[in-house]
């Protein structure tokens, strides 16, 4: 990787030839030299960064989970009470069933035949077979509706059911989720007391020369128009705001995906707040075919630890390290391990 801090390295006369430091010993001795003190400095706020955006993308993680099994409670109790419903309407034709049964056993004959043998007239026998044709015809509208309660009621039996195991599914998911969080904020509450351990050896000139460092000068006058320029725009307004792991204040505190989440949203796009769920917003650009606005993404497809703003000319804006300002800077600035660029407007 093209170290960010080369040009600071050079200001204060020092060769990038001396770096060897692997990930497992940055932090085991002290530095010696002001490159061993940068080179600490960004391995640890490397480490930050990306353990912190595992923790936050595993707390959106719990919190979804956690709707989730809020919304199958709810729809248990709606599905319980659809059974109970039903089972008070089968219970409703069952009792007129029954007395219809209940009637024939014991030797009432409702037949047509029984009305002309015992009708007294003509008239008489049309009065009782319309009666019966009546008492027939609503014992056959109880057992219609005895029979649609009964399927009624097994339907939402089986869905209150199947609402159940979504809910216990749900929670166990939530639970499982909650038990890895204490593990990912440990890990990252450690990364960021080792990146400002590694920031608090840097020499007084070193601090200064790294919160006065703003990249490469640009120019904002080429900005295309639309969203994208918009975004472009807001995000090149935010040169010079200190870098803060978890920063989300314009201005005076901002990391990297705050930054980007606030720049579109001055062009009145939405953006979720960390990068492993911005990666996932617009459309898949190649690298070649970068626009200004455009969003990079550097880390691998499990761990997309860090994002830069596309400005155009082959350079990025974006919030780097601890101790540092959001900056403009080439391209190769933003991370050795490029992953993927997104288009967002367009």
């Amino acid at each position: 990787m093209k170290n960010p801090y080369k040009h600071v390295l050079g200001a204060l006369g020092v060769t990038l030839a001396v770096i060897s430091l692997t990930p497992a010993s940055a932090l085991a001795d002290p530095p010696t030299t002001a490159s061993d003190a940068l080179a600490q400095l960004h391995d640890a706020s490397q480490k930050q960064e990306s353990l912190g955006e595992q923790y936050n993308a595993a707390q959106l993680a719990f919190q979804a989970r956690q709707a989730d099994a809020q919304k199958a409670q709810a729809e248990l109790a709606t599905d319980q009470e659809a059974v109970k419903q039903a089972q008070a309407e089968e219970g409703r034709y069952r009792g007129d069933v029954d007395r219809w049964v209940s009637a024939t056993t014991e030797g009432a004959d409702l037949s047509s035949m029984s009305a002309l043998l015992t009708g007294q007239s003509p008239s008489d026998f049309l009065d009782r077979a319309w009666m019966l044709q009546e008492v027939s015809k609503f014992n056959g509208d109880a057992m219609d509706g005895l029979t649609r309660s009964l399927d009624k009621a097994n339907a939402a039996s089986k869905q209150a059911q199947q609402a159940q195991q979504k809910a216990n599914d749900a929670a166990a998911q939530a639970k499982q989720v909650a038990d890895g969080l204490q593990a990912q904020k440990t890990a990252a509450t450690q990364a960021q007391v080792a990146a400002q351990a590694a920031y608090d050896k840097l020499t007084g000139a070193q601090k200064t020369q790294l919160k006065s460092d703003k990249g490469l000068p640009f120019d904002t006058s080429n900005v295309p128009a639309g969203a994208a320029g918009i975004a472009v725009k807001a995000a090149l307004g935010q040169v010079g705001t200190p870098y803060v792991y978890g920063g989300n204040t314009p201005g005076s505190a901002l990391d990297c995906s705050s930054l980007v989440q606030y720049a579109y949203r001055q062009a009145g796009v939405s953006l979720p707040r960390v990068t492993t769920e911005q990666v996932l917003v617009g459309r898949t650009v190649a690298e070649a075919d970068m626009i200004p606005g455009d969003l990079l993404f550097f880390g691998t497809a499990s761990n997309v630890h860090h994002v830069a703003m596309y400005i155009g000319n082959g350079e990025i804006v974006h919030a780097p390290d601890v101790g540092q300002v959001v900056k403009v800077v080439p391209i190769s600035g933003g991370g050795s391990d490029y992953y993927t660029s997104k288009r967002i407007v367009g």
